[in-house]
């Protein structure tokens, strides 16, 4: 009968101990685990503030691209998932429908307030200045020029981290 080996064994992106009993030999039971911890960060790799706040960053200018003629949806789902996805994906018929669209100046991240990543799911809430026109008919609806504070939920989704909701704080 083979050695019973008792591991403690630390599952990255879930963040608790989980004890595994095997009856495999010690050196078997390293590459089984270094097997399965790759699989691990494979499906939820690790999100950086940086790389969090670069994907709000890209997304602020990609709006100019999907909210403007020709509405870009596949840059769209490039960065969205979720309910931003459905949501936007109703705005953009919204503005095709009544002849409107949107003109962006600045769009710039000031600060990055707060992040927490866990697996495949994180939060970044970062102040956010937008400079935003508004057209329908060709004419000027509406401009607003202001900071926000803004809550992203992001996710890991088909290879990516996406942005799958927001919500504004203040």
């Amino acid at each position: 009968m083979k050695p019973i080996i008792f591991a403690l064994t630390l599952l990255l992106p879930l963040v608790w101990t989980e004890p595994i009993f095997a009856e495999t030999s010690p050196r078997q039971h390293r590459q089984d685990l270094t097997c399965q911890n790759s699989i691990l960060l494979a499906q939820n790799p690790a999100l950086t503030l940086g790389e969090a706040a670069d994907l709000v960053s890209e997304w602020l200018t990609a709006k100019s691209r999907i909210f403007a003629p020709p509405f870009d949806r596949r840059t769209l789902e490039q960065f969205t998932t979720g309910v931003l996805y459905r949501d936007t994906l109703k705005a953009i018929d919204f503005l095709i429908e009544n002849d409107a669209y949107y003109e962006y100046g600045v769009q710039k991240v000031e600060t990055v307030e707060r992040f927490a990543a866990s697996g495949n799911k994180a939060t970044i809430e970062v102040r956010v200045t937008e400079d935003t026109t508004f057209y329908q008919n060709g004419q000027v609806k509406d401009s607003d020029f202001n900071t926000k504070r803004v809550r992203y939920k992001l996710e890991y989704w088909d290879g990516i981290w996406k942005i799958a909701d927001f919500q504004v704080v203040d």
